[in-house]
């Protein structure tokens, strides 16, 4: 199953890009994969299980923003799952009611309800570069193509991000999402 496009039609016209609209779905669809991939973490609301340590009865959890805390369970040596009751998340930590707990298996929902302006912007920028950028060539890895008097070069940035995002949009993701998550994903 896809996931939704991080931006809209709608959203690049008002934005003043000047997507090809018998295009522009499949480009702001194609620009959301490759954001997603380079953001390392999921944008859009999504349930995701992580076991972690806790540290004086207290776990920071990864990847922000936390929408809901659904459950909380102790692990023991051998693995086993406890359910945890009394527990509070107060919006940056999650509290366990028994500091000698050392270590829970998370399950919470987290991402962004409303996609974030710069990432809504940044969607469109890359749709528009793809709109904008001629793949004859850049698919088989030509640097430069002549025609008797007409000749055209790629940017080598270009050839190398043809299926990724250029430095500076890195940086923009970079700049609108913070760090990438340091957990381990034990199913989501």
């Amino acid at each position: 199953m896809s996931l939704p496009a991080l931006a809209t039609a709608a959203d690049a016209a008002a934005l003043d890009y000047a997507l090809p609209p018998a295009r522009a779905d499949a480009l702001l669809a194609k620009a959301s994969v490759r954001i997603r991939r380079a953001a390392g973490q999921p944008i859009t609301p999504s349930t995701v299980v992580v076991q972690l340590d806790s540290e004086e009865g207290s776990v920071v959890l990864p990847a922000p923003p936390v929408i809901t805390v659904q459950q909380v369970q102790a692990v023991t040596a051998a693995g086993t799952l406890t359910v945890v009751t009394g527990w509070v998340w107060d919006g940056e930590r999650l509290r366990l009611p028994d500091p000698c707990t050392t270590r829970v298996q998370v399950t919470y929902q987290r991402g962004w309800t409303v996609v974030p302006d710069g990432l809504v912007d940044l969607t469109c920028q890359v749709a528009q570069r793809l709109a904008d950028t001629p793949t004859t060539g850049m698919a088989t890895g030509i640097r430069s193509e002549q025609i008797d008097d007409y000749s055209v070069t790629y940017a080598v940035e270009q050839l190398d991000a043809a299926g990724d995002l250029l430095p500076g949009e890195r940086t923009a993701l970079a700049d609108a999402l913070g760090a990438a998550p340091t957990a381990w994903v034990v199913k989501s």
